[in-house]
């Protein structure tokens, strides 16, 4: 073979491979950076995984099994206590209501009835709902002003007598104990069938009983669950728990009770401006 051929052999294979290195060899230096949105997954593709809540990490017990709860007379609970209520139909939470500046409608809630399952402690407000203020301590001071509250029972027309007590506990963990602790209870109600009856002493939640002499942390209202005792005409406890003094048997005189609940909040300093703005 000639000499020349052999030599534009070699030169054709040499530069062809000099181009095949320059552009398929180690070209990482050289890549185009990876979006960032790409390398996290497209969040429409599916690429991402949704992290899951656990159902310990500050989350409500609704078992509530250990959590021992008092019903403001010393009464320990246990056993479930239906804190998975949800407000019903027609319920008004937390609106600033048609009262003065220094009133809060804290709840209105007609049609409630006590079931079997909340065995005497009917929830109003659960932890999470949505509350008129955040802080009921400061700017405006709820806890040394007035908790007003309106009990309408609508029916059986035989209604037999008893009473309505509303009560406030704290669930999770606010640094001074675990579940239902604090806990604070206002005024037992007397009813004696259809019509209106009103709390009328301890108007102030500064003046409520209050478990162990601990108050409820005010600042912190996202933590309260809200619930009405139900109690006999002799004041015990119409609950299937396990307490002193429970009467339990006389359930099925209350088990058909169509009430109403209105609670409205005054600021310390302030006077309520009356039921009749809260019709």
């Amino acid at each position: 073979m000639p000499k020349t051929l052999i030599t534009s052999s070699i030169i054709f294979f040499a530069t062809a491979l000099l181009v095949f290195a320059c552009t398929h060899g180690s070209i990482s230096a050289h890549d185009e950076p990876v979006d960032a949105e790409e390398q996290a997954g497209d969040p429409d593709g599916g690429d991402q995984f949704e992290p899951v809540a656990d159902a310990d990490a500050g989350g409500i017990d609704d078992a509530g099994d250990d959590a021992g709860v008092d019903s403001g007379d010393g009464f320990e609970e246990d056993g479930q206590h239906g804190d998975d209520a949800q407000p019903e139909d027609g319920d008004i939470l937390s609106d600033d209501g048609p009262g003065p500046s220094s009133e809060m409608l804290l709840f209105d809630g007609d049609g409630r009835q006590f079931s079997y399952d909340d065995s005497g402690f009917h929830v109003l407000i659960n932890p999470g709902d949505q509350l008129p203020a955040d802080n009921w301590l400061d700017p405006v001071d709820y806890y040394n002003g007035e908790f007003h509250v309106r009990y309408v029972i609508n029916s059986p027309a035989d209604q037999p007598a008893g009473m309505l007590q509303t009560c406030i506990w704290t669930m999770g963990d606010d640094g001074v104990g675990g579940d239902y602790f604090p806990e604070s209870c206002g005024q037992q109600v007397s009813h004696t069938g259809p019509g209106e009856y009103f709390v009328t002493a301890s108007l102030s939640p500064a003046a409520w009983w209050k478990n162990g002499g601990v108050p409820l942390d005010y600042s912190h209202p996202e933590r309260f669950l809200v619930r009405v005792v139900l109690r006999g005409e002799s004041g015990c406890n119409v609950t299937r728990y396990n307490v002193d003094g429970a009467c339990w048997d006389e359930w099925p005189n209350y088990e058909n009770m169509n009430f109403r609940v209105t609670i409205v909040m005054v600021a310390a300093g302030e006077s309520f401006s009356g039921w009749s703005n809260y019709p």
